[in-house]
């Protein structure tokens, strides 16, 4: 009898692991990735923990908001791929991100930077998830005319799920977004207030100065001191 309970305390431990290892391994597998479930949106972290987000469009090709690098609020563009159930994103600039799927049932990002061997350990780790649909819609990388332009002139605005925008002019370039009457609207940090509406294939925008008087809402009370046509940006297709 001692060496049958002997047998079974040896052996309930092991089956025990057994069956979670099997199910680490089936939920794993479960959030595999394919060419199919990768297309869309996705919120990553960066070395600092700051988050951006990553388009990942049918066709092939990525672009994130990403706004520190020296394209600022153009962010990056590059190319992805699946491998091993892993969604694999190569930017221009050498830099890749990949995201993990993970034995607790989410995913992680692993960054490795140009150079960097890509089947060693990741320069970086954070976290990765899907976009909420809610701000999906808007994130992205946009080009609207510049206020107070003859028109020729342009900047790059980038949208993120944080709600916070990035433009590649002016300092502070920094700012937020909200959304108000189905437009997406930006506040920024030097008092510019900027409104993009959808029209067609791009954009309606319109720009209040500085100094622009406003009612108890918030809202403007005067016409705007800009008006123009905005786009949002995908590789290769804008």
């Amino acid at each position: 009898m001692r060496c049958t309970t002997l047998v079974l305390a040896f052996l309930i431990p092991l089956a025990v692991a057994f069956s979670m290892g099997c199910a680490h391994e089936r939920t794993t597998s479960a959030l595999a990735l394919t060419d199919k479930t990768a297309i869309g949106t996705w919120t990553l972290t960066d070395s600092e923990n700051t988050t951006f987000d990553v388009i990942i469009d049918p066709d092939g090709s990525a672009i994130s908001n990403w706004s520190k690098g020296p394209t600022k609020a153009q962010g990056e563009q590059g190319s992805w791929k699946i491998e091993r159930g892993r969604l694999v994103i190569d930017y221009t600039d050498g830099w890749r991100d990949v995201v993990v799927p993970t034995h607790d049932g989410h995913y992680a990002k692993e960054g490795f930077a140009p150079g960097a061997a890509r089947d060693g350990a990741a320069t970086n780790i954070g976290f990765s998830a899907r976009t909420s649909d809610a701000d999906a819609q808007w994130v992205g990388v946009y080009e609207i005319p510049e206020g107070l332009s003859s028109g020729s002139t342009s900047f790059f605005v980038a949208i993120q799920s944080s709600h916070t925008a990035w433009k590649s002019i002016d300092t502070p370039n920094v700012g937020s977004w909200w959304i108000k009457r189905s437009a997406l609207r930006i506040r920024w940090a030097n008092g510019w207030l900027d409104e993009l509406t959808p029209s067609g294939n791009g954009y309606t925008v319109r720009s209040w100065e500085p100094g622009t008087p406003l009612d108890f809402t918030g809202e403007p009370t005067v016409e705007p001191t800009s008006e123009g046509v905005g786009k949002r940006f995908r590789v290769g297709k804008p």
